[in-house]
C-alpha cells in the first residue's frame, strides 16, 4: 500500500513539533556535520526520540544507533541527511519505503555545484517525483524552533534564542544565522527559522504561507535569491499584510555579478529585480537592501506597536545625535514637530536652561547624574498628543537605573519607542531590562532610521 504524500501543512506540523528525529550521518567524530547536528539537538534540550543512523551502529552521544533507516520500524517525523551526497541520495530512496513525513537535506552537491552536481540533481528530482514525504533543502543549514527546544542544524549561531514573534525563511543558512544572532542580541524572540537551501520541494512560498498563519508569528523575515513560486509567494504575503502581519524581505542578486553568485550558491536564477520590487510594493512586503537593514526593520516591527501617524518626538543626551536623527527622520518623510507647550513645561523640570525642550529635546549630559530624568522626559514626550513615535538617544550609561527608567517609560505607553544606545558596548549598565521587553534598540541614528521607515511602510504613512 502506497503511503499518501503529506500536505505542506501536515509535513510542517511534523517538522516543527517532531516526536521522532533520525539523523543519517550521526558521527562520533567532532567536526563532521552529523556529529554537530546530533550534539546541538541534544544540548539544546530536545525531548523527543533521537535515532542516530551510522553503519557501525553501537552508541553515539549516549544514544543507541541503528545501521540504516531500514532498521527503524516506527513512523519518523523528520529524517536529517548529513552525509556525502551519494550516501544521502541512497538514504533518500530508503525513505520512500518508510513512514517519513519530512526530510531535511543538509547535504550539498546538487544544482548549486553546476555541472559537477547535475547528475545528483537529476537523481534527486527522480526520487522526489513520487516521494511520500516532503523535503527541506537540500544544501541547507536546517530548522530551529526555540519554543520546542528544536535546534536541528549544525550551526551554533542559533544557540540561546528566545521564543517570540519572528519567523525566518532563508535560502542562505549563514545569513539566517547572522540575522538570528543580531535579533537575539536585541531580545527579539524567534518563532521558527528555516534554512530552505535549494528548495527542490518545499519553497519559500510554502513556508511563508505556513509560518505566517501561525498565530505566534507577527513578522516574517525572508532572505531569497530566487522566488521559485513567485505568484504563490506574493499571494501569501498579501494575505499576511492584509491580516496586519508584516513581511520583510532581502532579495539578493540585484547586480549582474550578484546574479552570477546566486547561481553558484543555491542553483537559482535571480529574476527581474524591477518586477520583484514592484510586486513587493503591491503586496505590502517591506524590502530591505541587505541583512543589517532587514534586522533593523524587524526589530521595530517585532514590538507589535503601530504608530497612529508619522510625527516623531526625539530626546537625546547630546545635541549632535539629536540633530542627526532629526535630519534622517525628515529626509525619510517624517515630521519632527515642535512639542506641545504642556510637554515643554513638563520637560523644563528636568532639562537645564542651556538644553532644549522643543524637538529634538536636548537633555544634555546632566541626566547622567540623575538616572530617572531620562525616563520622565521620555514619558512626557510620548504623552504629547502631537507625537506618534518616540526616539530616545543615549550614549555612555553609568547607572543601571538609567536603563530601568527607559524600560518603565516603554511600559507606560502603547506608542512605538525606539532607543538609540551608541555606547552600549562600553556602558556599565546591562540592557537586559530592554531585551526582555523586546524594546527596539539600535547603535546609531542611521540604523534606527531603518526601523522607523519599516514602521511607516507597514502602516502606510510614508511611501
Amino acid at each position: 500500500m502506497t503511503t499518501p504524500r503529506p500536505t505542506v501543512g501536515q509535513a510542517l506540523d511534523g517538522l516543527f513539533d517532531p516526536r521522532t528525529i533520525a539523523v543519517v550521518g550521526a558521527s562520533r567524530t567532532k567536526g563532521k556535520l552529523g556529529q554537530a547536528v546530533l550534539a546541538l539537538l541534544k544540548s539544546n534540550g530536545y525531548s523527543g526520540r533521537i535515532i542516530p543512523v551510522n553503519p557501525s551502529g553501537g552508541e553515539i552521544e549516549g544514544l543507541p544507533a541503528v545501521r540504516s533507516l531500514d532498521e527503524i520500524d516506527s513512523p519518523i517525523d523528520v529524517v536529517v541527511l548529513a552525509t556525502p551526497v551519494g550516501v544521502a541520495l541512497d538514504a533518500l530512496e530508503t525513505c520512500t519505503r518508510l513512514d517519513v513525513k519530512v526530510v531535511v537535506g543538509v547535504t550539498s552537491g546538487f544544482s548549486e555545484a553546476g555541472e559537477d552536481g547535475h547528475e545528483n540533481e537529476e537523481r534527486l528530482r527522480r526520487i522526489m517525483q513520487d516521494a511520500p514525504f516532503r523535503l527541506v533543502g537540500p544544501n541547507c543549514e536546517g530548522v530551529v524552533r526555540p519554543a520546542s527546544d528544536l535546534q536541528l542544524t549544525f550551526s551554533p549561531m542559533f544557540n540561546d534564542l528566545r521564543p517570540g514573534p519572528v519567523a525566518m525563511i532563508s535560502q542562505s543558512g549563514a545569513l539566517a544565522g547572522l540575522m538570528a544572532l543580531r535579533l537575539g542580541e536585541r531580545g527579539v524572540g524567534i518563532n521558527a527559522i528555516v534554512s530552505s537551501g535549494n528548495e527542490t520541494d518545499l519553497t519559500a512560498a510554502d513556508l511563508l504561507d505556513y509560518l505566517g498563519n501561525d498565530p505566534q508569528t507577527r513578522v516574517v523575515l525572508c532572505y531569497v535569491e530566487e522566488l521559485r513560486d513567485g505568484r504563490r509567494f506574493a499571494e501569501a504575503a498579501q494575505r499576511l499584510t492584509r491580516a496586519g502581519k508584516h513581511v520583510v524581505a532581502v532579495k539578493s542578486g540585484r547586480s549582474r555579478a550578484g546574479s552570477r553568485a546566486v547561481q553558484s550558491h543555491t542553483g537559482a536564477m535571480a529574476g527581474d529585480d524591477r518586477v520583484i520590487s514592484a510586486v513587493f510594493r503591491e503586496t505590502g512586503v517591506i524590502r530591505a537592501r541587505e541583512s543589517v537593514a532587514a534586522v533593523d526593520a524587524v526589530t521595530a516591527l517585532a514590538a507589535g506597536r503601530r504608530p497612529a501617524g508619522n510625527r516623531v518626538g526625539i530626546i537625546s543626551v547630546t545635541g549632535g545625535l539629536g540633530v542627526e536623527m532629526t535630519d534622517l527622520a525628515e529626509s525619510a518623510g517624517f515630521e519632527v514637530p515642535v512639542l506641545d507647550e504642556t510637554t515643554q513645561t513638563a520637560l523644563s523640570r528636568y532639562v537645564p536652561f542651556y538644553g532644549s525642550v522643543t524637538n529634538p529635546v536636548d537633555l544634555t549630559g546632566v541626566v547622567l547624574a540623575n538616572p530617572t530624568y531620562v525616563g520622565r522626559c521620555l514619558e512626557a514626550v510620548t504623552a504629547d498628543p502631537g507625537v506618534d513615535i518616540a526616539i530616545a538617544i543615549i550614549t555612555f550609561v553609568p547607572d543601571q537605573q538609567f536603563i530601568e527608567a527607559l524600560a518603565e517609560a516603554f511600559d507606560n505607553t502603547d506608542k512605538p519607542i525606539l532607543i538609540v544606545w551608541t555606547g552600549s558596548a562600553r556602558s556599565n549598565a546591562s540592557g537586559e531590562a530592554l531585551r526582555e521587553r523586546a524594546v527596539p534598540v539600535y547603535d546609531s541614528p542611521a540604523r534606527a532610521a531603518s526601523g522607523l521607515a519599516a514602521l511607516a511602510v507597514a502602516t502606510g504613512e510614508v511611501a
